[in-house]
């Protein structure tokens, strides 16, 4: 008998500035319910991630000094840190500057 599948994300996060408390809430909820399928013998998909593009992405990259892409690699670190410091088990953390992603977005996956 094949294993049951189960998939679960989250919202992935504008990362113009640090995460807060706030970004925390989804990713707790979603690595117990991900944690409680496991423990049911379910294969398990846990997805998060980032959005790294936008206005509000450019314009706190320019005020530190840093192009886009420099600054959203710092700042999705900050992210995987918080949650790795919450021990969010989670199975991929998607950016959105990813370039598997990238080229899925743009129908050529």
């Amino acid at each position: 008998m094949a294993r049951k599948t189960f998939y679960v994300t989250t919202a992935i996060d504008y990362v113009n500035a640090e995460p807060h408390i706030g970004h925390a809430y989804q990713k707790i909820v979603a690595d117990a319910i991900a944690r409680w399928h496991k423990l049911l013998g379910e294969e398990v998909l846990f997805v998060t991630g980032s959005d790294e593009h936008g206005k509000k992405v450019a314009d706190s990259a320019k005020e530190k000094g840093l192009t886009p892409k420099e600054f959203v690699d710092q700042i999705s670190e900050k992210f995987k840190q918080a949650w790795k410091s919450l021990n969010i088990e989670y199975d991929r953390f998607i950016r959105t500057t990813d370039k598997d992603h990238v080229k899925i977005s743009q129908g050529n996956g």
